[in-house]
């Protein structure tokens, strides 16, 4: 009975097909290189982001400032292993061409999916300033720790069942004048915590100062675009118990500047075959028990970001 192969031509049609992830974390990641090295310089997320001087002709350029650090970040690898079993050979076998491709699809899809959802827990967690993820180590569960740096976070004594319009374009020019002052400049996107989108609805609702429209998922009002945070991810502790965690806090609106230098690199897998840096690879391989045929999937995204670029706005608690 013959195997099952992957080709780079199934991969590139199952990407093709598959709609991107809606994500507001994913979304903020536009530039997303391939970077051929297994490491992150500590540098690439220490670097400042901004203007610089212009320089008098025939003098030294700029050489942008950053920590003395040299250090390195070894990000961590997303591996899944599944199998086209016995009975899906059989079936594979006698299916036509398109039979064929369908069932790999199948498999690649799901795969895809596992990976998408996994980025997009990682980018979550890097506008913390931090990962925290969950990482496997032998038959357990330890911590993948990175350390991007402090996110600056303001707390208003305005609870939402007091809250006004004027209260939040209020913290969202608190926000903006944060981020300007830490060196950050240009246009923000602005994310609101679903308790306080929905104060922010009852209170567009019921007024007629402002100009407000309200659609899906955002709010604009006095020349902001509010957009729902919709992103979340279930984290599963060193001890086994699962939590379900978010990517704006209850209560919180957080203001992101959107050219800060953020990116997503795609690293170089771990793979003794394909030696330089994909999105997403498959392979498979014949079980010695002939019992199917065994199939990976590898990739290694990794968000970085700034952390001056980011600011939380907390109301307080009813």
């Amino acid at each position: 009975m013959p195997g099952i192969i992957i080709n780079p031509a199934d991969i590139e049609r199952v990407i093709t097909a598959s709609p991107p992830t809606a994500s507001n974390a994913m979304d903020y990641f536009k530039r997303r290189p391939l970077k051929n090295s297994t490491y992150i310089a500590v540098t690439d997320i220490e670097r400042e982001v901004g203007n610089v001087p212009v320089i008098r002709r025939g003098d030294t350029g700029i050489r942008p400032k950053s920590s003395s650090s040299v250090g390195l970040i070894e990000p961590m690898p997303i591996e899944l292993d599944d199998t086209f079993s016995a009975v899906e050979l059989d079936e594979y076998e006698r299916a036509s061409l398109t039979g064929k491709q369908q069932l790999i699809d199948e498999k690649l899809e799901n795969a895809l999916i596992i990976v998408r959802a996994t980025t997009r827990a990682l980018c979550i967690q890097a506008h913390q300033g931090k990962i925290d993820y969950m990482m496997k180590s032998g038959t357990g569960l330890i911590r993948y720790e990175v350390t991007y740096g402090n996110i600056t976070k303001k707390a208003s004594a305005k609870t939402l069942a007091n809250l006004t319009i004027g209260d939040v374009i209020s913290a969202i020019n608190t926000g903006v004048e944060t981020i300007n002052g830490q060196f950050v400049g240009g246009p923000v996107e602005i994310i609101a915590a679903q308790d306080l989108f929905s104060a922010i609805v009852t209170l567009v609702s019921g007024q007629k100062a402002f100009n407000a429209t309200v659609g899906a998922g955002y709010v604009e009002i006095g020349g902001f675009k509010i957009l729902l945070d919709t992103d979340s991810y279930v984290d599963i502790s060193t001890n086994g118990t699962k939590s379900t965690k978010r990517m704006v806090g209850a209560r919180q609106l957080m203001i992101r500047a959107v050219n800060a230098g953020q990116s997503l690199p795609y690293c170089k897998i771990d793979d003794v075959q394909m030696r330089e840096a994909v999105p997403f690879y498959s392979f498979t391989k014949e079980r010695a028990d002939q019992r199917g045929t065994d199939i990976y999937v590898k990739s290694k995204p990794f968000p970085i970001i700034n952390p001056k670029a980011i600011a939380v706005m907390e109301f307080a608690a009813s």
